[in-house]
């Protein structure tokens, strides 16, 4: 996680401040930074040889950005790409509220045994789907709330200072989801168990 961050927030920043300071246009830079981020998807991909959503629409939103940002001249499009981001991301945790099973569910465990114990839970135990369901909920309302912010931020913060920022705020934004959702799914079924 520690080199990703480095790659996606790191050197586009470092980039940033590099070029900024020969000259080059906000834009240009910032467009420049975005190869890292870019590159790292792409290198991911050929490494895995699978498709991942969460790169896809992170390559998507970092494309159209540059593309856009380039196209307009517009720093505010450039640096809107991580709220794009989220967005979509809290987007799809709420449309998951509308398919049988919560997006949640999906995620709460990566390997054959949790799923399968999961999958029992959600047929048997109506407390399991209900927390199930309001997690989802939440990761939906705090994803598009951290998105909201960064696009109100924008204007507000210089470039050099909303860059590093834009960074802690969405590691912090799922850091915390992750863990309320660890620990209050665990109260609200061991509540519910005895």
């Amino acid at each position: 996680m520690l080199n990703d961050i480095l790659v996606s927030a790191g050197l586009p920043y470092l980039t940033y401040l590099i070029l900024s300071s020969y000259g080059v246009p906000t834009v240009t830079a910032l467009a420049v930074g975005s190869v890292f981020p870019i590159a790292s998807i792409v290198v991911a991909f050929v490494r895995s040889r699978r498709i991942q959503a969460i790169g896809i629409l992170t390559l998507s939103a970092t494309v159209a950005s540059v593309i856009t940002s380039l196209y307009f001249n517009s720093a505010y499009l450039a640096l809107a790409k991580g709220s794009l981001i989220t967005g979509c991301v809290g987007l799809v945790f709420g449309l998951s509220l509308l398919a049988p099973r919560p997006l949640i569910f999906y995620l709460e465990s990566s390997d054959a045994e949790g799923r399968a114990r999961a999958e029992t839970l959600w047929q048997t135990a109506p407390q399991f789907r209900k927390v199930m369901r309001f997690i989802t909920g939440v990761w939906c309302i705090g994803l598009l709330g951290e998105a909201s912010l960064r696009l109100v931020l924008i204007p507000l913060l210089p470039i050099d200072v909303f860059l590093p920022v834009s960074e802690v705020m969405w590691i912090a934004c799922f850091g915390l989801l992750m863990a309320w959702s660890y620990r209050y799914g665990h109260r609200k079924m061991a509540k519910a168990a005895g």
